[in-house]
């Protein structure tokens, strides 16, 4: 039961993650005079999405690794996040005039916000016996 609804809470904000992305995509459609903010929220979300796979998509829910090869993969999964920040922070630099970097970052960041908001009702409401 516990695990159902974990991955159904994992599945809604993958989606939501998703939903906000074409949702930047709609407002660069329609918002003309605001590319480059827009452009910058974009391609931070896509690095931010990088962020939710990462962090809630290759998790080790289902499998017995601990000790040294879990630390392993924690860390491996730090440095490919921090390789995708600086990939979305040198796009936006070089590219300043289709990128706002300062966005970049705040699109970047959400992945973080969305895993945070996703999971904080599952972890509010989960047993412990303590």
């Amino acid at each position: 039961m516990t695990q159902d609804r974990l991955n159904a809470r994992l599945r809604a904000t993958k989606l939501w993650g998703l939903a906000f992305i074409v949702l930047t995509v709609i407002a660069w459609i329609a918002i003309r005079g605001l590319h480059q903010l827009i452009g910058g929220l974009f391609i931070g979300e896509l690095g931010g999405a990088y962020v939710l796979v990462s962090l809630i998509g290759q998790g080790h829910r289902n499998d017995d690794m601990e000790g040294t090869a879990l630390f392993a993969s924690g860390m491996l999964g730090m440095f490919t996040r921090i390789i995708a920040l600086v990939i979305v922070m040198v796009v936006a630099e070089h590219w300043r005039t289709y990128f706002n970097p300062y966005t970049a970052l705040v699109g970047y960041l959400l992945g973080f916000v969305f895993v945070v908001a996703g999971l904080y009702g599952f972890a509010k409401s989960r047993k412990t016996d303590s």
